[in-house]
């Protein structure tokens, strides 16, 4: 599953590299994170997904309304060519999952603008939960993370 987007910050380049090369920071961004572990480049994050939305739909299903996610990643900025990459996998509920998230940053010292593109292999869930219903969360967590990182950002929250 392919996801795309973009956005501006009113801040220069160097805050955002700081704040998306940055597990520790990038990961406030993320939701309901109750461990994060760091080692360089490389980092392992924990946290739940609050899935009764989606899982409600389904008889039997109210087990997997919170799901707990484990999560090992890196995070590389090639200055060459404005690029950082996110990459990594993990599990919930015992099904893998990959993803691969490039952002392409532009602009000057006053505004930054983010192109991003991410590959998200969702292997089994799909056919747990349905492409539709994936799709339709995927989405809706990718937007939340986008609109922290802008916020953070731009100073409106910490």
């Amino acid at each position: 599953m392919e996801l795309s987007g973009s956005f501006s910050a009113n801040v220069g380049k160097d805050k955002v590299v700081q704040l998306l090369s940055n597990p520790n920071e990038f990961s406030k961004c993320v939701p309901n994170v109750s461990e994060i572990s760091v080692s360089g480049s490389n980092f392992d994050l924990r946290f739940k997904i609050d899935a009764s939305k989606y899982t409600g739909k389904f008889l039997g299903a109210s087990y997997l309304s919170n799901i707990n996610v484990k999560f090992s990643g890196s995070i590389a900025y090639s200055p060459s060519d404005s690029t950082i990459s996110i990459s990594g996998g993990g599990s919930a509920v015992g099904v893998k999952f990959s993803i691969n998230i490039s952002l392409v940053l532009s602009g000057d010292n006053n505004i930054t603008k983010a192109d991003w593109k991410s590959d998200v292999n969702v292997g089994g869930f799909a056919k747990l939960f349905g492409e539709s219903m994936m799709n339709q969360a995927m989405s809706e967590n990718v937007d939340q993370i986008i609109s922290c990182i802008k916020k953070r950002l731009e100073g409106s929250i910490p």
